[in-house]
């Protein structure tokens, strides 16, 4: 059985396929609520720039470089701050040290300040839109893959055994460190001598390629389902 669950590919697939949609979607939402406070609770100040900086990128931990400037502003009770935000390399070239910069920030939270220009609702729709998409593919996949396998567990559960003969073993298009797994395909007769073709969950190439075409094999089928199959094997 923890075989069986070892070898359901488009259940971990779609599980993991899920789990992003909602990160990412999640982050889509995170950025869609701070916008909404930028727009409802945003107060707008003039900042200074104070100092500007590159940070160059690099191949494992930043893929671009990043133009920083560092700005000093004033609440509206008074309070000092300071900020930093990625700008263009335009922006970052034409204002220097002592330049004005409009600001918007969040009273009562620090820390919570950009450039008055700096929103983005595109990017919070996008996200939240490949976030969605991911969540509906990865959970239809792995509902299907589960219910699939939950049927599997119950075959093995309370199934009945027969003989099965082997149709083929062939390599499918599942991939496990780019090798190629394989899958059985089966013919065996319920208790009622009907006969019913099936096939197996993807194996190692091992264990596919040592059955050829005829070989027999034992198989566990659904009594009251008997189309319903699972490939045992040799006992």
């Amino acid at each position: 059985m923890l075989k069986l669950l070892g070898r359901a590919f488009p259940l971990w697939i779609g599980g993991v396929l899920f789990v992003f949609g909602l990160v990412f979607g999640g982050i889509g939402v995170r950025e869609g609520l701070r916008e909404q406070a930028y727009r409802d609770q945003g107060l707008m100040a003039d900042a200074r720039v104070v100092d500007k900086s590159i940070v160059r990128a690099e191949r494992a931990e930043q893929s671009t470089t990043r133009y920083v400037l560092s700005y000093r502003y004033t609440t509206a009770e008074g309070e000092p701050r300071d900020g930093t935000a990625d700008v263009s390399v335009e922006e970052w070239e034409r204002l220097e040290p002592g330049a004005a910069l409009p600001i918007v920030y969040l009273p009562g939270q620090i820390d919570t300040s950009r450039p008055q220009d700096d929103g983005d609702a595109v990017l919070t729709i996008v996200f939240v839109s490949i976030g969605a998409a991911f969540a509906l593919i990865g959970g239809t996949v792995a509902f299907m893959s589960g219910r699939s396998v939950a049927r599997m567990i119950r075959v093995l559960r309370i199934g009945a055994d027969t003989d099965g003969t082997v149709l083929r073993a062939a390599p499918t298009n599942v991939r496990i460190n780019r090798v190629p797994q394989w899958q059985i395909h089966y013919r065996y007769r319920d208790g009622l001598g009907r006969v019913h073709e099936a096939a197996s969950h993807v194996v190692s190439p091992r264990e596919g390629s040592a059955w050829n075409e005829g070989d027999a094999g034992r198989v566990r089928f659904d009594p009251e389902r008997p189309e319903l199959s699972v490939w045992i094997g040799r006992a």
